[in-house]
């Protein structure tokens, strides 16, 4: 008896590569999607820590009666700067508002009668337990996009210069406080005065270092005084609290230094981005920088989050900074 034998089709190896091409080409499509959707979220998780930043100062003035402050001793009278160094003396807000943000207990192991050197101190020593401190990484402090600060912390970090690997790395911050938009050094210097706004807080000053006209400086003198939320006249929801920063691209950024947690306006949004590397350019590197597409986070006075274009207006970006400047300015400008 014959049997029909029925022959099953294959796919010719013409055909196998078509659907492998296919395949390739919805790959290709599906891929920007899923970076753009794991951006997205990374965005989203940097504007929550912005915001809960920016609420601590609110939370810490209701408890203190004013926002945290940095400060420090060097060039102050008895201090010179060949004195005590910042790193050494000072004190930063980041520090002021750890019990602010769950982190009682590291805050609860600096000890404010003394720096972080000599580096060969012990662990168990007051100086050896706030270098641990100081090289600790606080999630709150990095934005999720930021591919800069190798896990969180980074060598050559500013008032310092340890550059041995890996006991003189030090916990970066990817945001940083407004110190103002006044500016005496590098390619910005510039002062509000004039036609742009006269008065308010350090009013005519150029020193954005330890004379700032925004929320918090560098006060690496400890002559600038402290901001209360009724010294900003300028409307809190014009005014700016915190921004994002780039550590890698800056020596001046790690959380526990005074010197390395504030930022000014007077240097554009991302200026550091789209020039040469130089993380030592402090008079030109000490601004505000994302590794968000076009813009950066920034909370606000009121306790909002805005993502500021870094196409933004010169004047209103400095405006925007200032906390009681007299400028007139939306932030839609």
């Amino acid at each position: 008896m014959n049997r029909l034998i029925r022959i099953r089709p294959a796919f010719t190896l013409v055909e196998l590569l078509v659907v492998i091409a296919i395949i390739g080409i919805l790959v290709g499509l599906l891929l920007p999607a899923v970076q753009a959707a794991r951006e997205a979220a990374r965005r989203m998780q940097c504007s929550n820590n912005v915001k809960q930043i920016g609420l601590t100062f609110h939370n810490y003035e209701s408890a203190v009666k004013s926002f945290p402050i940095n400060y420090a001793t060097r060039g102050k009278l008895g201090f010179p700067n060949t004195g005590p160094g910042i790193a050494n003396s000072g004190r930063s807000w980041m520090q002021m508002i750890l019990p602010y943000i769950e982190q009682n207990n590291l805050y609860n192991n600096i000890d404010f009668t003394v720096g972080l050197q000599p580096k060969t101190s012990a662990a168990t020593t007051p100086v050896g337990k706030n270098r641990i401190v100081a090289a600790t990484v606080i999630p709150t402090f990095l934005c999720p996009s930021d591919d800069s600060n190798e896990g969180g912390t980074l060598l050559n970090r500013s008032d310092l210069n340890e550059t041995n690997a890996p006991a003189d790395r030090w916990a970066v911050t990817g945001y940083k406080a407004c110190a103002g938009s006044n500016w005496n050094a590098g390619l910005f210097a510039w002062v509000n005065s004039g036609a742009t706004g006269v008065g308010g807080k350090n009013g005519g000053q150029s020193d954005g270092l330890n004379l700032g006209n925004g929320v918090i400086c560098s006060n690496q003198t400890d002559v600038n005084s402290k901001t209360r939320m009724g010294d900003i006249t300028d409307g809190t929801s014009n005014t700016f609290i915190v921004g994002e920063a780039m550590p890698g691209w800056s020596q001046w950024n790690w959380w526990y230094n005074p010197n390395a947690c504030t930022a000014t306006t007077a240097i554009p949004l991302n200026r550091v981005l789209k020039v040469a590397k130089n993380i030592g350019d402090w008079p030109n590197n000490y601004g505000f920088a994302s590794r968000h597409t076009g813009g950066a986070n920034f909370g606000l006075a009121d306790g909002s989050v805005r993502f500021i274009s870094d196409n933004i207006n010169t004047a209103t970006y400095r405006a925007l900074a200032t906390i009681s400047s007299g400028e007139v300015v939306s932030i839609e400008d």
